[in-house]
């Protein structure tokens, strides 16, 4: 959305986030090497949700790398990975590369290094070269695309709330209309985009900088690349760092827990709302709160608000808003004003900052082929049906929407190869910084990966609610700091 809202919604959905492999496959090392990246000028900068350009840091350069399509049949084709830099100031200090990715799946992280630069801490950045790049699929490396018009990627849509009724028809044409979309404009290819392959990827990448270990700090989806990449390639990793964290078995999990993530973020949003009792008059308690929230998103069910500007305010969008507010309490003006609206039927002026209302074509494109590639989903729509009224019933704040039915139950290609699920095997250097209250990656799923990670990983949790940990926050900076730099992990 997940991805752009940039590092703060990196989760997939919010743009507004087993076995190995065959001994053959996994390594791809039986291929020549790369050829060392030749840096120099970067392409034109992707642009913000509204259009404008994203500012680049001016020290960036940029390189291309050339890898297999398929790193099971490598003479089937190559596509186009496009890499950038940014080099430490203090090449004394230097100590390594770091590379440091966004989430998604989908967004681009070709300029992340620069995004970095503003929130890590200086000991940090006087000691690696900061190492970002498009994954597979994505931006200025080879894309994929679907060519869907902007009704199919209205913002709210990239979640899948269900109908007013509870119904998920609506549901079921705009997952099968989106699978057969992107079939049609990429082909083959899109079978290709999976998170293994981007971890492959990111070997190279290692190679082609003349590295023989690389460190990794990752967000949101990215954590869960970092998870694939350092059980893949456990020897290759020096220092690895998962921000918000994707549990062990993958997106398709992932997103099943953002109804429980909802559940964990939603009571900081409601003591908040309650502050305001005497403006917004939701209740003077959070418990008063949820139960106006629930009541409203009824309302707006039965008898949707038409906007001054012709957009209409229902049900789903409501909690679409409210669900994407949660990711960081800078959103919070955004729930207030929308359950404003729904309270009062009138428009008060807008404050704060604004969401996206479209998704950008590739965007769609790249999340859904990750999502659909790594694991086979199930194809039943009565499944989905039941599975979204169970979801409603447990988790009343999103009405389902964990439940919910997504592309990949109509997507066009099976798995080629299982999921890769981390474990305990290889060095102890890995890192989870986690919220204990994340609306997108909840604090059980990072539990599971701590534990399948074994004597690899140490987790530190911070009492803070959204998805995205505070590297400001001394909690979080310190350990942080200490482990890039010396490689000891807290206890």
């Amino acid at each position: 959305m997940t991805a752009l809202m940039r590092r703060t919604a990196a989760t997939g959905a919010l743009l507004l986030s087993l076995a190995l492999l065959p001994t053959a496959v996994a390594p791809a090392t039986a291929q020549a090497a790369p050829a060392a990246l030749s840096w120099g000028s970067c392409p034109t900068p992707t642009p913000n949700a509204d259009g404008t350009p994203w500012p680049r840091d001016p020290r960036q350069q940029c390189a291309t790398l050339r890898v297999p399509r398929d790193y099971r049949h490598p003479r089937s084709g190559s596509i186009t990975l496009t890499v950038s830099r940014i080099r430490t100031a203090d090449p004394a200090h230097r100590r390594g590369d770091l590379v440091v990715v966004p989430g998604g799946p989908g967004g681009s992280g070709l300029d992340y290094p620069g995004q970095a630069v503003g929130f890590l801490p200086p000991e940090v950045l006087r000691s690696y070269d900061l190492i970002g790049f498009d994954e597979r699929g994505v931006g200025n490396s080879t894309p994929v695309h679907c060519d869907l018009p902007a009704e199919d990627r209205a913002a709210q849509l990239n979640y899948p709330f269900p109908g007013p009724d509870g119904s998920i028809t609506a549901n079921l044409d705009h997952a099968r209309r989106i699978a057969d979309a992107c079939a049609a404009a990429t082909g083959p290819y899109l079978a290709d985009v999976t998170t293994a392959n981007s971890a492959r990827d990111l070997d190279r990448i290692r190679a082609a900088l003349g590295q023989g270990r690389i460190s990794y700090l990752g967000t949101s989806y990215a954590t869960y690349l970092g998870q694939v990449y350092a059980t893949l390639f456990p020897s290759r990793t020096d220092r690895v760092v998962l921000d918000s964290t994707v549990n062990p078995d993958g997106e398709q999990r992932g997103v099943q827990l953002f109804s429980e993530g909802a559940e964990d973020a939603f009571p900081a949003l409601a003591r908040h709302l309650a502050g305001l009792d005497s403006t917004l008059h939701l209740g003077a308690t959070p418990a008063d709160v949820r139960a106006s929230y629930l009541r409203l998103a009824a309302e707006l069910d039965r008898s949707p608000l038409v906007l001054p500007s012709g957009r209409t305010l229902d049900g789903v969008a409501l909690r679409a808003v409210v669900y994407s507010s949660l990711t960081n309490p800078r959103y919070y003006p955004l729930a207030a004003h929308a359950l404003q609206l729904a309270a009062t039927r009138s428009a008060p002026p807008a404050t704060g900052p604004s969401l996206p209302m479209v998704i950008p074509d590739n965007f769609v494109a790249a999340q859904d082929a990750v999502l659909c590639d790594d694991a086979a989903w199930p194809r039943d729509p009565a499944g989905y049906a039941a599975r979204t009224a169970a979801d409603a019933r447990r988790y009343p704040l999103t009405d389902g929407m964990g439940g919910n039915v997504w592309p990949c139950a109509f997507w066009h290609y099976s798995p080629k190869e299982p999921e890769v699920r981390p474990t305990p095997d290889g060095p102890r250097n890995v890192l989870l910084l986690q919220n204990r209250y994340d609306p997108a990656t909840p604090y059980s799923g990072a539990r599971q990966t701590l534990d399948a990670f074994g004597h690899r990983a140490a987790m530190v949790t911070v009492d803070a609610t959204g998805h995205g940990v505070d590297f400001a926050d001394p909690h979080v900076r310190d350990p942080f700091t200490t482990f890039l730099l010396t490689g000891r992990l807290p206890r």
